[in-house]
Formats: C-alpha cells, structure tokens, sequence
C-alpha cells in the first residue's frame, strides 16, 4: 500500500493528471463521478476518499477512466495518451451514478438511458435489434445487476432493483423488483421491497 501512495503522490506531479484533475474541478457530472469512485472504492476494499480516490483510480483502472471520460465528455488526445482508455465500451452518455464495472471486457453499453447503481460484468451487451438503429437501445433502471454474458437487445425496459443471470438474453420489458435468467429470460423470483 506505501508504494501505491508513493506513486500517487509521484502522479501529482505530472501535468496531464493535473489536467485531468482539473477537467472534474469543473465537470458538469461531478456527482455522479464522485458516486462512481464511492462504489468502485466500496466494492473494491480501496480505502482512499475523495481527489485521492479518483487519482488512483485515473492511475491504476484503465475501465473506471473509461467511465471517468464519459462523464467529462470530449477529452484531447493529449491527455488520454498518458491515461488511456480501455477499448470504449460507453456510448451511452446517460448513465446514472454509481456505475460499477466489475469485469468489463468484451462489454459494449449502447442503451439509451441507464440508471443509478448500475452493475455489469464480461460480454454484456446492450444495444438495439439491428444496425443502424442506434435510437432503439434499451432503458436501464436504477440498482440493475447484470451476469456475464447478458444481452438486453431492443427498445425495451428493464426496471428498477432488477438482477439478471448470466448468459440471460433480454428482448421484452422487465418489471421492477425481479430475478430474471434464459433465454430468452423470464422472470425466476420476486425480490421483496
């Protein structure tokens, strides 16, 4: 851990962090970028808070500064040389608070809207039924938890405080309050409120 605070602390000193610093000094969804690091932090056993948090975090998680860029919007390819992103797996630029990637890789999140505490793990997708229909992505909820594996394809809803199995395939709206799991999924236990 005294290495890991000795780094950050080195990091402090190189212009581009500072930049990227700077870009949530002013960012127009700092509290969603300050709910992100809370729940990644959480979850994660990190102990740091707050600008120390996000440090770390831009220094040592290549998916949470995909989240982080997301938030700020356009960022020079100046500065995401020096922190580079993971391979964008965020083009939704309405995303709730709180989000939580737990094992990102080959994930794409194409929906048109996702809520706060929002929890995905590897291969997920969310998109729309066919291409070029990018208006036609789905509406997440707040408090959804998603497996590996999961496909949410369509115009559809998925409610709030929703977990979805793994390898589940999601092409009609959920309600709120389920779990749900197959293909295609159905609703397997009401979770009590």
């Amino acid at each position: 851990m005294k290495e890991d605070i000795k780094r950050v602390l080195l990091l402090f000193l190189h212009l581009p962090l500072m930049f990227h610093l700077l870009m949530y000094s002013f960012a127009r969804n700092k509290k969603a970028i300050d709910e992100d690091v809370e729940v990644i932090c959480k979850r994660r056993g990190i102990g740091y808070k707050g600008t120390f948090a996000i440090v770390y975090l831009l220094y040592s998680d290549n998916y949470y500064r995909n989240i982080f860029y997301n938030r700020i919007g356009s960022v020079p390819f100046l500065f995401t040389w020096y922190l580079p992103r993971a391979k964008d797996f965020f083009p939704c630029n309405n995303i709730g608070g709180g989000v939580y990637p737990a094992h990102p890789y080959a994930t794409i999140l194409n929906a048109k809207k996702i809520g706060k505490n929002f929890s995905f793990r590897q291969c997920t997708t969310l998109g729309n039924k066919r291409d070029g229909e990018n208006t036609n992505g789905p509406i997440i909820g707040d408090n959804v938890n998603l497996g590996a594996n999961v496909c949410i394809i369509g115009d559809i809803k998925i409610g709030n405080n929703v977990i979805v199995g793994a390898g589940a395939v999601v092409v009609k709206d959920v309600p709120d309050n389920v779990i749900i799991a197959g293909n295609p999924a159905k609703i397997i236990k009401k979770i009590e409120g």
